[in-house]
């Protein structure tokens, strides 16, 4: 009684089989690390992830700018990005707390200074 032990050949490991399957977190995982390589490090905020014709589209928001990354779903590579200034307009209600301190300042420095010029004048 012989046997005879055959041990199984590996399976040929194709790209395909390597490459993980795409989803949105893995993506935006992608697109964030790739604007902190180019210098963008802090207060990344991922906003969309859309799929359309086989690429990705990541929108990410930082302090004053807004990063537009399309990421290849079959090869993983970044094909193209765009980073623009944020579209936002400044109403006349968003003032900082930083600039009504300024005027308010300002306001009550003239409001003593005229009250100490019309007692000298007489007024």
């Amino acid at each position: 009684m012989s046997a005879v032990l055959q041990k199984r050949a590996p399976g040929a490991v194709t790209p395909a089989a390597q490459m993980k399957r795409m989803n949105a977190e893995s993506v935006t995982t992608i697109a964030t690390s790739f604007l902190k390589r180019i210098g963008h490090k802090g207060g990344l905020k991922p906003k969309r992830v859309s799929l359309e014709e086989g690429i990705y589209t990541v929108e990410v928001e930082m302090k004053k700018l807004t990063a537009i990354i399309h990421v290849d779903a079959e090869t993983q590579e970044i094909t193209a990005y765009e980073i623009q200034p944020k579209g936002e307009e400044s109403s006349l209600t968003s003032f900082s707390p930083k600039i009504i301190l300024v005027v308010f300042g300002i306001a009550a420095v003239i409001n003593v200074v005229l009250h100490f010029v019309f007692k000298m004048l007489g007024l």
